[in-house]
């Protein structure tokens, strides 16, 4: 399966996804975008599994996170709404001989009012065991944080090594976020583990994009910065890293909220002129008008 890398602290959560997605024969392939979420700039969401969500294989699955999402204002009522329309969704989808993987493993983490991490996994199979016979059935677990740690991970898909959750998410990770400019040096510790496991395992892919949601934010916004692939403890951002090296061109996650959904986020800027920048998206999903009431002749 892909991976999905999700890091919390009190104060900051840091989620790193691969673009590699999964069909339900079991071949994989990249998205030509993103397979994150940006739900209401407070949390962020990640996928593995499939990429697509319908019989005809049409429907974007992260499309689907961020049209289903946006309509709901808090984290519990948006994990409910994903656990229960993941199980229709899954549940209408064929059987048989091309059909047999039809995992699909969700993560959400962020910050609201509450001002503590809130982390809930929403998923249809157990990553230890066979592929389940009934994968209609999706269950929803919260993450916590173990006793007298200062950071949470949580792995969603591929597996790693025992030695390498030990060395570099639960030592070197911690270390490099107390330091100065560390939430970079921390998401880029995590696309090279990305990076690393792909090259044992095909269903990872290299392409990373990092999102970060600090606890504190300036403003209900969600930045990037196009001189350098970083990223900032002052509001919501993202950041591309592509295989080839820094891209002027970002993309970015899908963005939901206030009836909203937003899908292939583009920031750019001109090579020779950074300071020239233009950012793109296409509209899935916008809020609805109340029906109309029917007139009482007031």
């Amino acid at each position: 399966m892909t991976l999905i890398q999700t890091v919390t602290t009190d104060d900051l959560v840091i989620q790193v996804a691969d673009r590699r997605l999964s069909r339900p024969d079991g071949s994989v392939f990249d998205d030509d975008y993103t397979k994150l979420v940006c739900w209401n700039t407070s949390f962020t969401v990640g996928f593995t599994g499939l990429a697509r969500i319908d019989p005809a294989q049409k429907k974007s699955t992260s499309e689907w996170l961020a049209e289903t999402l946006c309509d709901y204002a808090s984290f519990e009522d948006g994990v409910d709404a994903l656990r229960y329309w993941a199980s229709g969704q899954i549940g209408q989808l064929p059987t048989g001989k091309g059909w047999e993987d039809k995992r699909l493993g969700i993560i959400i983490a962020g910050f609201d009012r509450r001002r503590i991490p809130l982390v809930a996994e929403i998923s249809n199979f157990d990553p230890e065991a066979p592929i389940p016979a009934n994968q209609n059935e999706f269950k929803c677990y919260r993450i916590r944080r173990a006793p007298g740690h200062s950071a949470s991970f949580r792995i969603t898909g591929a597996a790693l090594t025992e030695k390498m959750y030990a060395n570099i998410l639960l030592r070197r990770v911690p270390r490099m976020l107390k330091q100065q400019d560390g939430i970079t040096r921390a998401a880029r510790l995590m696309v090279a583990l990305q990076r690393r496991i792909s090259e044992d395992n095909p269903g990872v892919g290299r392409h990373a994009m990092a999102v970060a949601i600090p606890r504190e934010r300036t403003m209900p916004a969600v930045l990037s910065n196009l001189d350098a692939p970083s990223l900032n403890t002052m509001n919501s951002n993202f950041c591309y890293f592509d295989d080839a090296g820094f891209n002027y061109k970002q993309l970015g996650p899908h963005m939901a909220g206030g009836g909203w959904a937003w899908a292939d986020f583009v920031a750019e800027a001109d090579p020779s002129n950074p300071d020239m920048q233009k950012v793109g998206g296409r509209v899935l999903k916008c809020p609805q008008p109340p029906p109309q009431a029917e007139s009482t002749g007031c």
